[in-house]
């Protein structure tokens, strides 16, 4: 089976969000990252792969564990953040520049794979889990994580429904949802790669603002589709962003706010006993 593809399945979008992705959500996406790694068990000396590893937020929590991290990315700017974060805490960390689809590393060399809101959007999904049930070793854990649907938070709801109908019903995913946005998705395209003992587990993180105001300037800034369409509009984005900040703030008032983020962390184990 193939996967829709995503304008987010191209390093563009990665590459202009980068410094503010680290930024403003990187206490959100350690959340994640953390939950993900208690999942698998790792520890000192062991290896893992962290595909699409974005500005780093996985690989510098094991790599500071004492796990050997390699780190993939499609995106340079993604690549060099990761790079100068673990420079400056000394931690060593093997980054690649490359496509989490058709990984330049060996089979059965990791302990654990993890792929964090990146494999969601690749071109052929299928093909991402494969990557990483082949570069496990037996017995070897994977965790991918993805998006629930945004109509379960309700600020981010109200922050594309509105762009939508300002756009004519093209400002976010259709119909409030992403890639392997239910449990049935995740758990039968991990399956379907050959993982067993898989499972779906809700996670939530939390980020807070002081205003409607600062929500809206928070997401339009780190938020990669919303970077890749303000770029493509020019002159045209700043009255739109006006709008969509008034529109928000007629649905959510002017006080402080806050964005619940949900996910969904699929777990799978590679067979001890496998050909």
């Amino acid at each position: 089976m193939s996967s829709t593809a995503s304008p987010l399945a191209a390093p563009e979008p990665w590459d202009l969000v980068a410094p503010e992705y680290v930024r403003e959500l990187l206490p959100v996406f350690e959340t994640f990252a953390r939950d993900a790694l208690s999942r698998t068990g790792i520890g000192p000396g062991q290896r893992v792969v962290d595909v699409a590893a974005g500005p780093g937020t996985l690989s510098l929590l094991a790599a500071r564990k004492g796990i050997h991290v390699t780190a993939v990315d499609f995106s340079p700017q993604m690549m060099g953040f990761l790079r100068e974060r673990a420079s400056k805490e000394a931690l060593s960390i093997d980054t690649r520049i490359g496509d989490g689809m058709a990984l330049e590393l060996r089979e059965q060399s990791f302990d654990a794979a993890y792929s964090l809101f990146g494999l969601m959007f690749f071109p052929d999904r299928p093909r991402g889990f494969r990557e990483l049930y082949r570069v496990l070793r037996p017995g070897g854990r994977a965790v991918v994580s993805s998006w629930q649907p945004m109509q379960n938070s309700p600020s981010i709801n109200v922050f594309f429904q509105s762009l939508a109908e300002l756009m004519g019903g093209s400002g976010g995913p259709r119909d409030g949802k992403m890639p392997l946005s239910d449990p049935e998705t995740c758990e039968q395209e991990m399956s379907s790669a050959g993982f067993t003992q898989v499972a779906v587990h809700p996670v939530n993180a939390s980020a807070e603002y002081p205003s409607t105001v600062a929500m809206v300037e928070s997401m339009v800034r780190s938020s990669a589709p919303i970077v890749l369409m303000a770029r493509g509009m020019g002159e045209a984005w700043p009255p739109l962003q006006q709008a969509l900040t008034e529109k928000v703030r007629a649905t959510l008032g002017d006080g402080p706010q806050a964005i619940l983020f949900q996910a969904y962390l699929t777990t799978g184990i590679r067979p001890a006993s496998t050909p």
